[in-house]
């Protein structure tokens, strides 16, 4: 791309799933889409526009160095990073334009860009780069990478352009940190807290920002690439209310509707007016506190894996996009492989002779679940399947905040727990090491010896150690099955097809800079 960026355009008619929000929203104000268009239907790129992006989460500028969805609509807009992966997954040159390592991985010597100006007008030098990677590690800053920018016990830039690391150990995720690692400007740091100073060096300036309501970027006049980007102005409003969200992109009211349902998605794929795109990744498991009767026993817990009809669910929840699968990472993972994906099929015969071997018929067990929609439909399917395997479900749904809190400090009271994990298109170094139910002190309060040891193979693995480093885990993991994966789902966002070039990086973000409306 124009951009110096190597993303591709997204596949056409790619249906896969969406997280609604919840409330209720209209667009106000908001101006048609149809009539911002410029140009008939091709002629090539359209200079100027302003393209309506409707979301249905909040921004939240705090967290621009995380993967969620406060962050993936507007995070590469803004903002820039040292490295980008391609749809191979492998890293390519942003910021940094080279990379060198050395002293086996524990020595990183980052080239980066001469041309790099922050939305202000100031340089972009190592210095920025350094107070970057050090915010990462900042509680504020919530970033999932913060495990392997911890792993940095020195930084120095021999130059105002070279920036050189010394690390504890060899990263295998290492390149995780670069994705996410967006460069903000150290002078106007402290505004990203309540968003009221929210500067980097991409394409787009944030203009203003109405918690609430609406987020309006505009184009970065400045921008080191001629002509780009073509769009002069994007206005993000806030659409809670899931029928809202799909009556604005169905009416024109948007050019682009993110987390729309699965099942609407499903309805505007068939209609030629509209692309279904895929985004972020998603992972849906059950953890079970191996402390508490019955998932004391390893063979109940497995059990779980066998009960639930995770076609079912698939289909019934999530309209079929996405895909049933026994691990927690994606193909994006040079580790990942087929026959762990499928390692728990459905057979509900056999789970509920386990559960009865195990003599844990008729046990009563409490599922705690994240208080989001589509975790609370899986559950419902979860809690019939186990029933139907001898096991008696009461299912408990707590707010997002405290399910997530409880999580991190292992205080989940439920036997079982329910979640949606966000990272899975990153490598298994980083998933393991950065969702709470996987820690070595875990939600599940399951320990051992040999499972730091697994984890640790592959949070230090060599590049031709780390296939066989995450399938030892994937099998160490499935064995002990203090966690299930039952679904890797992705979220969506559905585009007019008034929209040309839209981008996405490899982990779901938005990427305009070649953007155009016709």
């Amino acid at each position: 791309m124009a951009s110096g960026r190597n993303i591709p355009e997204l596949p056409r008619r790619t249906a896969l799933l969406g997280l609604a929000g919840l409330g209720a929203l209209t667009l106000g104000g908001c101006r048609l889409a149809v009539n911002e268009a410029r140009g008939a239907d091709g002629g090539g790129p359209r200079q100027g526009g302003t393209l309506i992006l409707a979301v249905n989460s909040e921004p939240t500028p705090a967290r621009v160095q995380s993967q969620g969805p406060t962050s993936t609509t507007w995070r590469d807009l803004v903002f820039e990073t040292l490295t980008a992966y391609d749809s191979s997954g492998t890293p390519q040159p942003a910021l940094a334009t080279s990379w060198e390592l050395a002293d086996g991985g524990r020595t990183v010597t980052l080239r980066l860009r001469d041309d790099v100006r922050f939305h202000t007008g100031r340089p972009m030098t190592a210095q920025d780069v350094m107070f970057s990677l050090r915010r990462t590690t900042q509680p504020a800053a919530q970033s999932q990478v913060s495990s392997i920018s911890k792993l940095i016990k020195d930084m120095s830039a021999p130059d105002a352009h070279t920036v050189v690391l010394r690390l504890s150990r060899q990263a295998s995720n290492l390149f995780d940190l670069f994705q996410f690692c967006s460069v903000v400007d150290e002078e106007s740091a402290r505004g990203l807290d309540d968003g009221s100073a929210v500067i980097g060096t991409g394409p787009f300036r944030w203009e203003s920002w109405t918690p609430g309501s609406q987020l309006t970027l505009v184009r970065n006049t400045g921008y080191r690439v001629p002509g780009r980007p073509y769009l002069d102005r994007i206005e993000q409003p806030l659409i809670t209310d899931p029928t809202a969200l799909v009556t604005a992109i169905r009416g024109g009211r948007a050019h682009i509707a993110y987390g729309v349902g699965p099942m609407d998605a499903r309805g505007l794929s068939t209609d030629d007016r509209f692309t279904v795109n895929q985004g972020i990744s998603v992972a849906y498991s059950a953890g079970m506190n191996v402390t508490k009767p019955p998932f004391d026993k390893v063979e109940v817990r497995q059990a779980v894996g066998y009960a639930v009809d995770r076609k079912r669910a698939l289909n019934q929840i999530f309209a079929g996009y996405g895909e049933s699968s026994s691990l927690w990472w994606t193909r994006k993972e040079p580790g990942w492989d087929a026959a762990q994906a499928a390692a728990y099929t459905y057979d509900p015969a056999r789970a509920k002779a386990m559960i009865a071997g195990a003599g844990a018929a008729g046990a009563r067990v409490t599922m705690d679940v994240i208080g989001i929609q589509a975790a609370r439909s899986l559950a419902e399917v979860v809690r019939y399947d186990l029933e139907a395997a001898g096991l008696r479900v009461a299912v408990r749904v707590l707010d997002t905040v405290d399910f997530t809190r409880r999580m991190a400090n292992s205080s989940l009271e439920g036997e079982l727990f329910l979640n949606g994990y966000g990272l899975s298109d990153m490598s298994a170094a980083t998933f393991v090491s950065s969702v709470p139910a996987f820690a070595l002190k875990n939600a599940s309060r399951f320990e051992s010896p040999e499972y730091a040891t697994v984890m640790n193979q592959v949070l230090t693995a060599s590049p031709g150690q780390r296939q066989p480093a995450v399938r030892r885990l994937g099998t160490y993991l499935q064995e002990q099955a203090f966690e299930q994966c039952f679904l890797v789902t992705q979220a969506v966002n559905v585009q007019s097809n008034r929209v040309r070039d839209l981008g996405q990086t490899a982990v779901g973000s938005f990427v305009l800079t070649d953007t155009y409306l016709v």
